[in-house]
């Protein structure tokens, strides 16, 4: 009789535990998103403190504004994508354990455990969007410093494929 408990519990645990395996991958993202927010923070800090002294004198405000206030959004973005991929994190968890407590307890959960599912899927695919969106918006960054700072025809480099080589 323990025998089969025990070939039974380690079923449980295999079915309710695999999910982990897509925590783990989100966690993976979710460091890179942190790491991405706390640059963006960091930028902002700088920009705050000594951008007037930087850009006033050969910029002027309005090149600085342009970029706290893209920053600002990059912020606001990576922050409601970290939120996004915690909460798939915590959806991935109730899943787990909705699944178990099915199996150990023989209780019928319905459908549950795949709407819980299907939630974390919903939430990491919104929180990827807003990443890629968030590096869309990094480059809009070094668009705004490139258009003040160099003589480079930007709109002949945007028409050109970006898997061409470039001049070598």
């Amino acid at each position: 009789m323990n025998h089969v408990q025990g070939v039974e519990l380690s079923k449980i645990m295999q079915a309710s535990i695999a999910p982990v395996f897509l925590i783990t991958g989100i966690g993976a993202i979710l460091s890179i998103m942190s790491l991405r927010y706390g640059r963006v923070i960091d930028r902002i800090r700088t920009l705050l403190r000594e951008g007037p002294k930087l850009y006033q004198k050969e910029l002027g405000n309005d090149h600085l504004h342009r970029e706290l206030r893209t920053l600002y959004r990059r912020a606001r973005i990576l922050r409601i994508a970290i939120i996004t991929e915690v909460a798939s994190i915590f959806f991935i968890s109730l899943t787990i354990f909705a699944m178990f407590f099915s199996l150990s307890f023989d209780v019928d959960v319905m459908f549950g455990p795949q709407f819980l599912f299907i939630a974390s899927l919903i939430l990491l695919m919104v929180g990827l969007g807003l990443f890629i969106q968030d590096y869309a918006l990094s480059l809009d960054c070094i668009v705004n410093d490139m258009d003040v700072r160099s003589d480079m025809d930007l709109q002949f480099e945007q028409s050109r494929s970006p898997f061409q080589p470039g001049p070598g």
